[in-house]
């Protein structure tokens, strides 16, 4: 099967329907907290923003994001995968949290709550909509302008929200991809698409590397006081 094979199975879902997905999808990425259910959700924007790119640039060039978003979902995964015993101790599905004390820990304690962040995210929406006509991007279409003006604002609150690396990272990535919508709609040069996703894949690699580092401090405490200090 060709690679223009492969888009035309997903042609339904080319145009509104790709950018209705990989906007909640991103919402996803900055508002749930189990890992796999973020991981999904960051393979299913990486799959719509290749279909969204398959409109500006050769569909062989916008398979490529497919791919390297699915290569960062396997290796955060895999990274993940290891801290799994916290949260098989803890009983969820959620990455482990040291907890802090004083005045400086309100505003991680308050960003971890599931429901401040769907409040944020739905803030967010608000003014997005009062705003959006606002953004005046006349050289690209205006179902990307408006994609790319969402996944950057909500990339954005994710990263003021989250201080643990894979949502963090994953937040980040989202920007990014926004960013790729407005970069190729207004050049479509191979080798930018070269640069800019191997620079994901250098990122993913760094956001793998940093997950698994902070795993590995949280695993140190072994006394039972020690232990009282990270979230359950």
């Amino acid at each position: 099967m060709s690679e223009a094979d492969l888009i035309r199975q997903f042609s339904i879902l080319i145009g509104l329907p790709a950018a209705v997905i990989a906007c909640t999808a991103a919402a996803v990425v900055v508002i749930a907290r189990d890992w796999r259910l973020v991981l999904f959700a960051f393979a299913a924007l990486s799959m719509m923003l290749a279909l969204l790119l398959s409109q500006v640039i050769p569909t062989e060039w916008a398979l490529l994001h497919m791919i390297a978003g699915g290569l960062i979902a396997v290796m955060l995964y895999l990274s993940a995968r290891q801290m799994r015993w916290a949260a098989d101790r803890s009983g969820d599905s959620t990455l482990p949290l040291p907890v802090k004390s004083g005045p400086e820990a309100w505003w991680p304690q308050m960003a971890s709550l599931s429901s401040f962040r769907l409040l944020a995210v739905a803030l967010a929406t608000v003014a997005y909509l009062a705003l959006r006509d606002d953004v005046r991007l006349p050289v690209i279409q205006p179902l990307l302008r408006d994609t790319f003006a969402w996944l950057g604002l909500v990339g954005l609150l994710g990263l003021a929200l989250h201080e643990e690396p894979l949502h963090a990272g994953l937040s980040l990535l989202t920007v990014l991809g926004g960013f790729q919508l407005l970069l190729f709609s207004l050049t479509q040069q191979r080798m930018l698409v070269g640069i800019t996703e191997g620079g994901q894949l250098l990122l993913g690699l760094a956001i793998s590397y940093l997950v698994l580092a902070r795993g590995l401090v949280e695993s140190q405490p072994a006394s039972g006081s020690d232990i009282s200090r990270w979230q359950a």
